[in-house]
Order: structure tokens, then sequence, then C-alpha cells
């Protein structure tokens, strides 16, 4: 294996637990009654409208067996919605509803102020190099994502 790749899956294995750390802080699930999976259940809805249960569950690389759960209180939180298939009664999909919607953006404000507060002190500079930076390591990857499944 190339020396560079291990390094760069050393440096994403030490990077994960302290940007899961920075999300957490930042979004303050403690505020909310769901769980990161389910708020992550609820991005995917928002930035892809209506999912079927399986591309769902692919996204969130879990089971459908899982993602029932999931959406179930989903659902009975009244944040996202299951629509049946008028071609197919047994395949259904999932949406985002508008409490959910509701919930994502309050929680937009909020990492909006914190994360004002946390960058005060930086230059705009220091900050457009953190957002070309962040913006490129999504874009690579979600790219990347869909070639390789390993």
């Amino acid at each position: 294996m190339n020396s560079k790749i291990s390094e760069l899956a050393d440096l994403i294995f030490a990077y994960y637990p302290k940007m899961r750390k920075m999300y957490r802080d930042l979004v303050s699930i403690n505020d909310i009654p769901i769980s990161l999976t389910q708020l992550t259940c609820l991005h995917i809805l928002n930035q892809n409208g209506e999912l079927s249960m399986s591309e769902l569950a692919e996204d969130l690389r879990m089971s459908n067996q899982q993602l029932t759960k999931v959406v179930d209180t989903l659902v009975e939180l009244q944040m996202a919605e299951r629509v049946c298939d008028p071609q197919n009664r047994r395949k259904f999909y999932a949406r985002l509803a508008p409490k959910g919607r509701e919930l994502l953006d309050s929680l937009k404000k909020k990492i909006d102020r914190r994360l004002d507060f946390a960058l005060r002190k930086k230059s705009k500079e220091e900050i457009d190099k953190l957002y070309d930076s962040i913006a490129y390591v999504m874009s690579y990857f979600e790219f990347q994502n869909s070639t390789c499944k390993n």
C-alpha cells in the first residue's frame, strides 16, 4: 500500500472522532428528542426529497430492518412521513415533514451562532481557507462515495 494512502487513513481515523465531537457540540443533541442517526436521516431526506426506504437505508449504511425503527420514531415525532407508492402498495417512501424541516432550520441557526462565536477571532482569510478545505474534502468523498463501497 502507498505510504501516503496509509497516512491518509491514519489522518481520517484520527479526524473522525474530533469532527463528530465538534458536530455534537455545535448541534447540542441534548436539546432535541432524537439520536444522531435520526438527525442524519432527516438531513438526507432534506437533501434528497422523497426516497424509497431501500435508498435511505443504503445512504445510512444500515439494513432496512434497522431503518424501519429509525423512521418509525421520526414518523411518531411528526418529523418524517411515509408515503405509499401508488403503483406498488408494498413499496414505501420517506420524506421530511414540516416539523422535521423546522428542527433542521433551528439547528442550522444554532450552528451559525456557535460557529460565529467560535471563529470570531479568526481572519476572513483563515475562515475562507477552512471553508475551502472542508468543501473540497466533502466534494471529493461525495464523488468517490459511489465508487468506494468497500
